[in-house]
């Protein structure tokens, strides 16, 4: 009689193909033994059949005893062929039709065409289908046991962490604690993903380059604040985290914002630093409306304008101020011992912490408690920030040598946005107010700049 051998297992963890070959030579030591002629070896390797998924395999198995071309299956057990109930009604409806005998190597010959053949297949497959589910369910406490318990259980290497995951690994761990606090100066993802390259820093599994896309999945991962995470449910993590639970919360929010620009380059010159004409709330940027513009943080409906020619008439009125020959009388020398410019870059990054809270409590991904909690502690961190620049009129490094500069253009354009904002931070107040509803032409009346002194 002629036959088809049909081998599957689930997972080929070496990707070797050993264990179909192992089933493959014992099904043809039967067929030997019996006198059958193997017409054809059907091979299922890495797949699983108690899922949903079409089998092709098991699908041109069915077609084969259909069309008449086998009179005897062979399979190693019964649980290589079916392990859920419709493909089993599916293989001995088809085998019973045709006469079709399923022969196994770990079992007993099922002649399809009596009722007691038909009576052992589904008996059998009853019993693999219930040793199946018994085996997902001590998977699944076992899993969730250990999310319980904080303790990471099987997967590969995350980025910043040693192979079994529980300690930072260097410089990769230093690289996502810097990339978080690029991300709330304003760096896109894409900026972030390139630094890393240029840094010799790739992708764990494979060595690839980074995307923003890639980089902003890594920053998204509970795991680098110390969080795990099991069925939507969060346990405090055995293994060190990188960042505290602020800085994470601050840069899920941005990076949840569909307001965000997908490539924002380095933060905006006033995101932070002015204040709105209307509330005085302080100014963010977005990227709604295909290109960068100033709104405000407090309400949507106070302003909406194109970042672009403020940036210009700002940048414009701090160099003609600055090329005056009383530019260096507008700052006093701070404290040697006071670093202003970290101090003003910590409470803006604290400020975003702030508004990260706010943004996920709106859209349910933090609890009121959980807000409370942390804002208490980053207003409590404010205000000691708040104290320390109230102590200090100083002059900012950038400024040392840009009112000695002979061309103070050229030496204000060499600036990065940073410098550029504390230099505007120590010398004004500057207030963005509505330019009029439809209004499509920058007027200047419309950024008010209080100079701080002279």
């Amino acid at each position: 009689m002629q036959a088809v051998v049909y081998t599957r297992i689930s997972q080929d963890r070496n990707g070797d193909s050993a264990g179909v070959q192992r089933q493959e030579a014992d099904a043809r030591a039967l067929a030997k033994m019996r006198g059958w002629q193997v017409t054809s070896v059907i091979v299922e390797n890495d797949t699983s059949a108690a899922g949903k998924k079409t089998r092709p395999g098991f699908e041109r198995l069915l077609e084969a005893v259909e069309d008449g071309s086998v009179k005897v299956v062979i399979a190693w057990a019964l649980d290589r062929l079916t392990r859920n109930r419709k493909d089993t009604v599916r293989l001995i409806e088809a085998c019973q039709q045709h006469g079709v005998t399923i022969a196994l190597v770990r079992g007993s010959d099922m002649d399809m065409s009596t009722p007691s053949g038909r009576m052992v297949a589904d008996i059998l497959a009853s019993v693999a289908r219930q040793e199946i589910e018994q085996k997902s369910d001590r998977q699944k406490r076992a899993h969730r046991q250990a999310a319980e318990q904080g303790r990471r259980v099987t997967g590969a290497r995350p980025f910043g962490y040693t192979g079994d995951g529980m300690e930072p690994r260097e410089p990769e761990a230093q690289a996502v604690r810097d990339a978080y606090q690029w991300l709330l100066d304003g760096v896109s993802l894409g900026q972030i993903a390139r630094r890393w390259n240029s840094a010799g820093l790739y992708t764990p599994q494979g060595a690839h380059l980074w995307s923003g896309a890639t980089v902003g999945t890594c920053l998204r991962k509970p795991r680098n604040t110390g969080i795990r995470v099991y069925h939507d449910e969060h346990y405090d993590a055995v293994w060190s985290a990188l960042v505290d639970r602020e800085t994470w919360y601050a840069a899920l929010a941005i990076m949840k914002d569909p307001n965000r620009l997908s490539v924002r380059g380095d933060q905006r010159l006033l995101t932070g630093v002015a204040l709105c004409g209307v509330c005085e709330g302080p100014v963010h940027v977005g990227g709604n409306k295909g290109y960068p513009v100033y709104r405000c943080a407090t309400s949507t409906g106070h302003f909406s304008r194109k970042a672009e020619p403020i940036d210009e008439y700002v940048s414009e009125v701090m160099i003609a101020r600055l090329s005056k020959p009383d530019a260096a009388e507008l700052f006093t020398i701070a404290p040697a011992t006071v670093n202003k410019s970290e101090l003003i870059r910590e409470a803006d990054r604290i400020r975003s912490k702030l508004d990260g809270l706010a943004a996920l409590y709106e859209d349910g991904t933090l609890t009121a408690k959980g807000v409370r909690q942390s804002s208490e502690r980053l207003k409590a961190q404010l205000a000691d920030i708040d104290e320390k620049l109230a102590e200090v009129n100083g002059i900012p490094k950038a400024a040392r040598t840009i009112v000695k500069a002979a061309d103070v253009h050229a030496a204000w354009t060499s600036l990065g946005v940073a410098d550029q904002r504390e230099i505007i931070r120590a010398l004004a107040v500057v207030y963005l107010d509505s330019p009029g509803r439809g209004s499509r032409e920058f007027r200047p009346e419309t950024v008010r700049i209080d100079w701080l002194s002279g």
